[in-house]
């Protein structure tokens, strides 16, 4: 019996096709991830970039508030405000002040003193 050669003739090589749909699927989503990931980075470098500039302004605000700070707190300036008035300050008289000391308390027998565990250093 003679064997039909034209059989597998018109066959489609789907193993082929599906090889190389994958591997143009793989190539499309490689791509597509590399475009994405470099616009990431272009994003965040801008990001970055506001805020080191926001970062600087910062840091010269606070210069300026600092130097404005030991500006108005010295002697001198504290001094011309209370000529001017600006400053309404009462001197302190001395039935105002309170002298606070420590007096030790005789602790009887009974009592629990408090203990120190300090080691001398020879």
């Amino acid at each position: 019996m003679p064997v039909n050669r034209r059989r597998h003739a018109n066959a489609i090589p789907l193993a082929s096709f599906a090889t190389w749909a994958l591997i143009g699927i793989f190539a499309c989503s490689a791509g597509l991830g590399y475009v994405w990931y470099k616009n990431q980075l272009y994003v965040t470098g801008a990001q970055i970039k506001k805020l080191e500039i926001e970062l600087s302004q910062l840091r010269s605000r606070n210069e300026v508030a600092r130097v404005n700070i030991s500006k108005n707190i010295s002697t001198r300036k504290l001094q011309e405000r209370y000529d001017s008035g600006f400053l309404k300050l009462i001197p302190i008289t001395n039935d105002h002040v309170v002298n606070v000391t420590e007096t030790p308390q005789a602790l009887g027998r009974d009592e629990l003193r408090p203990v120190s565990n300090e080691r001398l250093q020879e």
